[in-house]
C-alpha cells in the first residue's frame, strides 16, 4: 500500500528536528571532565601518587602554561614526568563543540579524548564518562526517534488496523486493554497508539515490502538488531551499565546500524 507522501514529509521534517535536539544540541563538553596537570620537570613517583590518590588514570602534562602531552599514571616509574610525556595525536582530539552522538563513533578506536577548547587542550572524557546521564538521555531519545518513526510507518502502510494479521492474539488483546484503559481517560488515540516496540518490530519484520525498504537483510538478522536495541532500552530505563554483557565497540556498533535505520525511515 503506498505512503501518502505529503504526510510522510510532514513526519520527517518534525521526526529530523527532534532527531537534531540530541543529537546536535548535546555536546563532548556535557560529559568531559576538567584536565588535571602536572609540570613536565615534576618527579613521576610523586605525581604516580597524587594521580592514584584520586584515582586518576590520565593527567596532562604542562611546559610554560601549555599542556603539550599526557602521562598515564601506569607508565610512571623514576625520573621526572617529562621521561614518560605522550605526545597528542590528532586522533586524540575533539572539538567542544563536537556533537556527542559523534564523540561515541570516535570512541571505537580510542580509550580517552582530550576537548579542545579555542586553543587550549583543557579537558578529558573516558570510556567511564560514557555512563553519565546525557549519553544514556541521548541514547534513549535515538531508540525512542526509530519507534516514533515505526508507528507512522505503520499507520500510513497499514489501513484499518490491517497490521493485526502480524500478531499473535494476545498481543492484540494486550494492546486492546491498553487502548480501552487510554481511552476511558478520554485520550484520543487510535488502537495502534498502544504496541509496544516488540509488536512494531514484528509487525515491520514480517512485512517484507517494509523491510526492503528499511534496508533489513532479513526477518533474523532484524530480530537479533532489535533484541540487541530493547536490551540496551532496557539497561538504560534501569540505569544498568551500558556495556553489562556487550563490549563497548558492539554498543557503538548498535548505535551506527540503529543511525542508519533512522536514515531510511525518513528517505521512505
Amino acid at each position: 500500500m503506498p505512503f501518502n507522501p505529503v504526510q510522510q514529509r510532514d513526519h520527517v521534517s518534525t521526526y529530523k528536528s527532534l532527531r537534531s535536539l540530541f543529537e546536535k544540541n548535546i555536546t563532548v563538553n556535557s560529559i568531559s571532565e576538567v584536565l588535571a596537570t602536572c609540570n613536565v620537570g615534576d618527579p613521576a613517583p610523586q605525581i604516580k601518587d597524587q594521580m592514584a590518590s584520586k584515582d586518576y588514570d590520565v593527567i596532562g602534562v604542562e611546559e610554560n602554561g601549555i599542556v603539550i602531552g599526557y602521562v598515564l599514571r601506569d607508565d610512571l616509574r623514576e625520573g621526572s614526568c617529562k621521561e614518560y610525556t605522550r605526545s597528542f595525536s590528532p586522533s586524540d582530539l575533539v572539538s567542544d563543540s563536537t556533537p556527542l552522538l559523534q564523540t561515541l563513533f570516535i570512541f571505537k578506536n580510542t580509550e580517552r579524548l582530550f576537548v579542545i577548547e579555542g586553543n587550549r587542550i583543557t579537558k578529558v572524557v573516558t570510556l567511564a564518562d560514557l555512563q553519565k546521564p546525557p549519553v544514556r538521555m541521548l541514547l534513549f531519545g535515538v531508540i525512542s526517534i526509530v519507534e516514533m518513526h515505526f508507528y507512522q510507518i505503520i499507520r500510513d502502510y497499514f489501513k484499518e488496523d490491517s497490521w493485526k494479521k502480524h500478531l499473535s492474539e494476545k498481543r492484540i488483546q494486550q494492546a486492546e486493554e491498553l487502548f480501552l484503559q487510554r481511552k476511558a481517560r478520554n485520550e484520543g488515540i487510535e488502537l495502534s497508539d498502544c504496541l509496544q516496540l516488540c509488536d512494531k518490530r514484528d509487525i515491520v519484520l514480517n512485512e517484507q515490502a517494509l523491510r526492503e525498504l528499511l534496508g533489513i537483510e532479513s526477518k533474523s538478522k532484524g530480530k537479533d538488531f532489535f533484541k540487541k536495541l530493547e536490551n540496551l532500552r532496557n539497561n538504560l530505563a534501569h540505569s544498568q551499565d551500558l556495556n553489562t554483557q556487550n563490549s563497548w565497540n558492539e554498543m557503538f556498533s548498535l548505535i551506527e546500524q540503529t543511525e542508519s535505520l533512522l536514515e531510511k525511515c525518513e528517505n521512505i
